[in-house]
């Protein structure tokens, strides 16, 4: 993003554009998980980054550190341009089948709709944004 770009877009509406980054690999995540449901073996992965995402935006009440070169590092799960580094690990499963696959289909289904949901819920208020600027930009004629 150019620094001109860069200042029209807070710094919530650049959170919820890593939202959405962050949400397309979960939705990857999930898929594979769904696709190999029925492999022998395969253990289901998971894929966070909400803790993350919540300490960037201060929902902690501490402030982000701004960093003056991009290799500053602000803590140990975002690089210095606030892009987030999620937790990616096999989940534990309570339910093993016969074969060693540890994929409950209805958790992925319902994972894969509440992920749909927030993903179309940054996406409608980047969408919003971006309506608010193209107002702006014709002098209030829409």
């Amino acid at each position: 993003m150019s620094n001109r770009v860069s200042t029209i877009f807070n710094f919530n509406d650049r959170l919820q554009m890593e939202s959405l980054n962050q949400r397309l690999r979960r939705s990857h995540v999930i898929t594979s998980n769904v696709a190999n449901a029925e492999t022998p073996g395969f253990r289901a992965i998971g894929y966070d980054f909400e803790e993350q995402l919540q300490e960037l935006s201060g929902a902690n009440t501490q402030l982000p550190l701004k960093t003056t070169n991009p290799s500053h590092r602000k803590n140990t799960f975002t690089q210095a341009d606030g892009t987030i580094t999620p937790d990616v690990f096999v989940r534990p499963s309570e339910s093993v089948s016969h074969d060693g696959n540890t994929v409950d289909i209805d958790h992925e289904m319902t994972e894969m709709a509440h992920n749909q949901i927030l993903y179309r819920t940054a996406v409608e208020t980047i969408t919003r944004k971006i309506g608010l600027l193209k107002y702006a930009i014709h002098g209030g004629r829409g």
